[in-house]
């Protein structure tokens, strides 16, 4: 608090209205974590959700809501793929969901997330660009795209060429390095 109000004075003092409107829009946004709403499963859901998916599902629309970036980080195996396609069910029905969203993933992962949203969030059309037949004509087609580590460097161009809702890393820190051409990609992706 200290250094916020140090940093709002500075600002202040040097007449820089832009930065001091910014660190205020900043604050505002984030006084929106600090009460997390519950949400309901959206309809259509095909598994129930337990008592901390429901409150990994409000983290996220919460996230949504002050337009910030966020962490799911539950333990291996608690379901966060199903949390992340309750999520991406809910903003296709709320009609948010007007441009798909990428996911990230080990290439191992492919076929458990098409597997996962056709029981999860059937309603959600996936696309997954894996294989030598990818067909990128085909993104503005779908809720969700699936891509791959090693293919989102090497489709950077055609990627680029979508906007999407949002970005899903699943297993991020694969691009815990900065200075990868995955880690350079995603940062470039309009999400």
């Amino acid at each position: 608090a200290k250094l916020e109000a140090a940093r709002r004075d500075a600002l202040a003092e040097s007449g820089d209205q832009s930065g001091l409107q910014a660190v205020l829009a900043a604050k505002q946004r984030l006084a929106v974590l600090s009460s997390m709403p519950p949400v309901e499963a959206p309809s259509g859901l095909g598994v129930q959700l337990r008592a901390y998916q429901l409150e990994g599902l409000s983290w996220l629309q919460t996230l949504r809501e002050a337009n910030l970036a966020g962490i799911l980080a539950d333990d291996m195996g608690l379901g966060k793929t199903a949390q992340a396609l309750a999520h991406l069910l809910t903003e296709k029905l709320a009609g948010r969901l007007d441009k798909p969203a990428l996911v990230v993933l080990p290439t191992s992962l492919v076929f458990n997330w098409k597997r996962e949203a056709e029981n999860v969030a059937p309603a959600l059309s996936v696309l997954a660009l894996h294989g030598p037949q990818r067909d990128f004509s085909a993104i503005p087609k779908h809720d969700v795209v699936l891509t791959t580590y090693p293919l989102v460097w090497r489709d950077a161009e055609q990627l680029k060429q979508h906007s999407y809702h949002l970005l899903i890393l699943d297993e991020a820190q694969t691009v815990k390095n900065a200075a990868s051409k995955a880690a350079a990609t995603v940062r470039e992706l309009d999400a």
